[in-house]
């Protein structure tokens, strides 16, 4: 199952914006009452999921919009073949165990040699590894969500062939993310775990939030950083793609 990350820069889906602040840096730092700065509403996590293994998917078991828990199967491919492997290395395995076991009591008593209940033995341990190496295959025709969140789109349905490309898309709106751009001036200023106050533009209400993320490297294209803004979304009330203001407290 592969993952990939999606990322969405607020500076590429938000308006222009003019970053206004109460004093300019000088060498000790800044007085940095900032004016709020326009952000947006992103899931803290985006991922697309692919199959492990290439196969015609059986079912489906989520659709557009249905919530998920990490560890939810969401997706089985066609197994007909794993399931009679299973069965057959099964089978061999009891055969061998019981041949073992009657055989016990002869070599007990040095009516078969050690070279026979070697043989023996090796049949039987070399079942139970055939055994096990059968269910990890059967168990690589479904996939389960690696977090939990909601399903934002359905790539495949039943009956289509799937392969290292994504059959499904699911992202995590709780926490909710808010990216913001800041100038260069007032990188160092901005404190992980630091308390900002959010307002989203479809809500009067505001949010209290926290840094999580400080890129670590100026654009010296735009002389801008960003900074990942978490929130807690217990609610639900948050929307991912919502522009937003956001008021540092520092």
């Amino acid at each position: 199952m592969k993952l990939r990350k999606t990322w969405m820069l607020g500076a590429l889906l938000v308006a222009p914006m003019t970053v206004s602040y109460n004093s300019m840096a000088n060498f000790d730092g800044l007085s940095n009452e900032l004016a709020p700065l326009s952000c947006l509403l992103e899931p803290s996590r985006d991922i697309e999921l692919s199959s492990e293994v290439q196969g015609v998917i059986r079912e489906i078991r989520v659709n557009r919009g249905d919530s998920v828990k990490k560890g939810q199967v969401v997706m089985r491919l066609n197994s007909t073949l794993e399931v009679a492997a299973v069965n057959t290395v099964k089978a061999r395995l009891e055969f061998a165990k019981r041949k073992v076991e009657r055989n016990a009591d002869l070599y007990r008593k040095n009516l078969i040699s050690d070279n026979e209940q070697d043989e023996m033995l090796t049949e039987q341990r070399l079942a139970e590894f055939q055994l096990k190496e059968a269910r990890v295959k059967l168990s690589q025709r479904e996939t389960k969500s690696p977090i939990s969140g909601v399903v934002i789109e359905r790539i495949k349905d039943p009956g289509e062939f799937v392969d290292e490309l994504p059959f499904l898309r699911i992202a995590t709106l709780n926490p909710m993310h808010a990216e913001v751009v800041l100038p260069a001036e007032l990188y160092g200023t901005v404190k992980k775990d630091e308390a900002v106050t959010l307002y989203p533009l479809n809500s009067q209400t505001p949010y209290e939030g926290k840094v999580k993320i400080i890129d670590p490297i100026i654009d010296a294209a735009s002389n801008t950083f960003a900074v990942t803004v978490s929130l807690n979304n217990d609610s639900g009330a948050l929307s991912a793609g919502v522009r937003c203001q956001v008021e540092f407290k520092g």
